[in-house]
């Protein structure tokens, strides 16, 4: 891996050289004569390409709604997050935008998740700060359809705590509906002197929910069935009406009698 130092930078293919950005530089690496895949290489290809047009899609829905700096490898550690989950998406709560500073930091009892979209935040006293310290915390709804990468619906709602005094708790409502998954983010902003901190170890926006639409199951249809023996009703007989008996069930319908 060598690094780009030039006046002019690139990145793709050039020949049999490939030039990429990572960290906000590029660099450069010779491309392979011949690239040969076993099973394993080739699932874990469709895995990662799985994953990145996932993250692609999370990303879109909710990095324009944040008011920190992600960073630039919140991307490839959102991905390797997806690779990891497979399936069981629930496994993306506690992912961190910002990679120096998470949401417990700012509280001793930490937010719940209520059914619906629902963040309920309990009344506490916060973690001491500097005086006239304040937090702008952030609650970010999205829901997103990975079967038609479309994003559904987007909510935010945004309240202030003031870390002087203790925090009466908050009950922030982000019920967004519609078909998809639902994640909930919660982003905590540090304010020292009215103007927020630019020290990434005083913002936070982790994934704190991820919901799951279960569709429905249709209840079974009830069917009644004709007794093994007894008596037919006459008018039942309008419904077996050139019915031809087979040599297999003969004998079955030999068991009734009419009415």
């Amino acid at each position: 891996m060598a690094k780009q130092t030039g006046l002019i930078q690139f990145t793709g293919k050039l020949g049999n050289v490939i030039g990429y950005r990572r960290n906000g530089a590029c660099y450069l690496r010779s491309l392979p004569e011949k690239v040969r895949q076993t099973t394993a290489t080739r699932q874990a290809s469709r895995n990662f390409g799985i994953a990145s047009s996932k993250g692609k899609l999370i990303r879109q829905a909710i990095v324009p709604h944040l008011d920190i700096f992600p960073g630039g490898s919140m991307g490839n550690c959102l991905n390797k997050t997806l690779i990891q989950a497979g399936k069981d998406l629930h496994s993306l709560e506690g992912f961190q935008f910002n990679r120096h500073c998470n949401v417990e930091k700012f509280f001793f009892s930490q937010p719940v998740i209520l059914p619906g979209g629902i963040i309920q935040i309990p009344a506490q006293p916060l973690p001491e700060q500097e005086a006239g310290s304040i937090l702008e915390i952030k609650a970010i709804a999205v829901r997103v359809c990975f079967v038609t990468r479309k994003i559904t619906a987007r909510r935010t709602a945004t309240i202030t705590a003031d870390t002087g005094v203790p925090f009466p708790g908050a009950t922030m409502e982000l019920t967004v509906p519609g078909k998809g998954l639902l994640m909930l983010v919660l982003q905590v902003r540090m304010f020292k002197a009215g103007a927020a901190s630019f020290d990434r170890r005083f913002m936070a926006a982790d994934i704190v929910g991820v919901l799951v639409n279960t569709p429905k199951r249709k209840k079974p249809v009830k069917t009644e069935k004709m007794p093994v023996s007894g008596k037919i009703p006459a008018g039942c007989l309008q419904n077996i009406t050139g019915y031809h008996l087979s040599p297999v069930n003969r004998p079955s319908v030999a068991l009734y009698q009419l009415e």
